[in-house]
């Protein structure tokens, strides 16, 4: 990888007038602000600091510019967009929270570099690889001034405009499954929203924006997870969105509604893993604090189960209608119960009529 990272930013430098030495200079000047960023770094000194950075840093940048005009490129020849599983492991080395460079080292050596008019920004280019590698709901006005890549992957999930406000008193411990939601009456429906955040409820109606999840899903999600907990903990709301979820989809069943309904697009195509990730992904997590729009959603679908006229119909449904066998067993046991009814019906009017008859006779 260092010989390709190597590679790279001879690629990068070819198409700016700089030459290493300038990036240098200029990384001297910023060198305080960026060794701000870490921790632990008493064992590198300034030059090993440096290297590691500028090397790191063009590389990322010259491996966007190659991803946003692949078509400019002999795919064959590149040592990296040729191999479809080598950018997969870039990509996920990316995500790391433990290996993020600081977003403002990237973007300003882009402008130092001075390159074309035509090119286009290094936000875009950014916007560009993440969407083609199948990082989803990437909502681009919201892509302003991030840390680093994984702030960008969080902020890409946030709404535009946020109408939360977190609330401070008794947690959250239990809100019913999608199975016993959907037994009570209560109705899935997608939403049009792009913003996964936004979930509404109103009138025995879910609606929630569509998530397409991948097997790479969990390792973006653990990653904004980590970042959340560490730097937004009255802001966690990735974080609150999962458990959401997790308390939502207890069971491959769960999955199941969900996916039916297009709230879920399953790309890992068992549904056994998909609820085996999303639990997993809230496991060790004690905050159950919403913010104030999440808690009343928590209040409405519970009081809409516990409602006694839809738990009733949740616990008949469960009871009598869950499973294929349950579902003949009980039409099987009302058809009998009705041809007996009918036969007791015809056998009582047959007795009734041989009476009229004998007093007629006699």
């Amino acid at each position: 990888m260092e010989e390709l990272k190597l590679k790279y930013l001879k690629g990068f430098l070819t198409r700016t007038h700089l030459c290493v030495v300038d990036f240098v200079l200029k990384l001297q000047e910023w060198e305080s602000r960026i060794r701000g960023c870490y921790a632990g770094l008493d064992s590198f000194n300034n030059n090993d600091f440096l290297k590691i950075i500028i090397i790191d840093a063009c590389f990322i940048i010259e491996l966007f510019l190659r991803c946003y005009f692949r078509n400019a490129y002999c795919l064959k020849n590149d040592p990296i967009l040729s191999k479809p599983w080598l950018l997969d492991d870039i990509i996920r080395d990316l995500v790391l929270l433990e290996n993020q460079l600081p977003y403002f080292v990237l973007e300003d050596i882009y402008k130092l570099a001075g390159l074309n008019p035509e090119f286009p920004s290094f936000t875009t280019i950014t916007i560009h690889y993440f969407q083609h590698f199948n990082v989803q709901n990437i909502n681009s006005e919201r892509a302003q001034c991030p840390k680093h890549f994984t702030d960008l992957l969080r902020t890409f999930l946030l709404p535009l405009s946020f109408d939360f406000v977190q609330e401070v008193g008794n947690a959250i411990e239990h809100v019913y499954s999608v199975s016993q939601l959907s037994e009570a009456g209560l109705v899935f429906q997608v939403s049009e929203s792009k913003c996964l955040l936004d979930l509404e409820f109103d009138k025995g109606v879910l609606k929630m924006p569509c998530f397409h999840v991948y097997d790479s899903t969990e390792m973006y999600m653990r990653n904004i997870l980590a970042f959340e907990e560490c730097n937004y903990s009255g802001q966690n709301y990735i974080t609150q969105y999962l458990i959401m979820l997790d308390f939502l989809i207890n069971s491959e069943k769960d999955v199941s509604i969900l996916v039916e309904k297009g709230i879920i697009v399953n790309w890992m195509g068992d549904a056994n893993a998909l609820d085996t990730m999303i639990n997993n992904l809230c496991k060790n997590i004690s905050m159950y604090r919403f913010n104030s729009k999440y808690r009343s959603l928590c209040k409405g679908l519970n009081g809409f189960y516990e409602n006694p006229r839809n738990k009733y119909k949740a616990i008949f449904v469960h009871e009598y209608f869950n499973t294929p066998w349950k579902i003949a067993s009980t039409i099987t046991a009302v058809l009998l119960l009705l041809f007996t009814f009918i036969q007791a019906k015809d056998q009582q009017k047959l007795k009734i009529a041989l009476e009229v008859s004998k007093d007629m006779f006699l």
